[in-house]
């Protein structure tokens, strides 16, 4: 079934309403998950915001005038939700140790939410794998050092390959805010990282796709 086709289902309290929350649920936990922890950090807070978004997605679902958009009306949910959680972690840990990062993320995470590069680099050799997941969270990390406005941005653009204007419409701001914020993102990376390798390795651990991540 389609995301409109589910939603009428969840609108209109038809018979299956809860298989129809589940299937939608299936389909967008992992890109929710993966979204939140990137933004937040934390991966049991992202936990939490995912559900906390799901719920809301379902009480709320008769607000939903696109019944085929869905996945972007809860990724609207998750990223206000993910800000603000961000926001408070900051207060409550200035000092947060970037090592989190590595010690929450669980093999099979990296693997699957780090570069596509991980998988056919972990194929070909382990030394080859160990370097590609050591440029992975060296990434991961100066992302992590970046305000949370900015890893909004960030997330989206390079990991979900949106494009600036659905940025703009998820986030609620202006397209020349996304870009503003993607250009402060893209100076401070390149600081955090190192002017010369900057580029290619945000390509490695951070590019799926996207045209100009070597622009970085």
């Amino acid at each position: 079934m389609t995301d409109e086709e589910l939603v009428i289902q969840l609108k209109e309290n038809r018979e299956g309403k809860k298989e129809a929350f589940d299937e939608l649920y299936t389909r967008y936990k992992d890109l929710a998950i993966r979204n939140a922890y990137l933004i937040i950090g934390n991966r049991s807070d992202a936990e939490d915001v995912v559900q906390e978004a799901f719920v809301t997605s379902y009480l709320h679902i008769g607000e939903l005038k696109n019944h085929s958009g869905y996945k972007a009306w809860l990724m609207q949910i998750l990223i206000r939700l993910s800000y603000r959680t961000a926001k408070r972690r900051k207060r409550e840990f200035p000092e947060e140790h970037t090592e989190e990062i590595r010690e929450q993320m669980e093999l099979k995470d990296v693997m699957q939410y780090g570069s596509a590069e991980c998988v056919s680099a972990e194929r070909s050799s382990p030394l080859a794998y160990l370097i590609t997941r050591e440029e992975a969270d060296r990434v991961m990390t100066a992302v992590n050092a970046l305000s949370a406005k900015q890893r909004v941005v960030i997330v989206l653009y390079y990991y979900d390959e949106l494009s600036v204007e659905e940025i703009a419409s998820i986030a609620g701001v202006s397209a020349g805010t996304v870009k503003s914020r993607l250009f402060a993102a893209r100076k401070n990376l390149k600081h955090l990282l190192g002017q010369d390798d900057a580029g290619i390795v945000a390509h490695q651990a951070l590019g799926r796709g996207r045209k100009g991540v070597t622009s970085i």
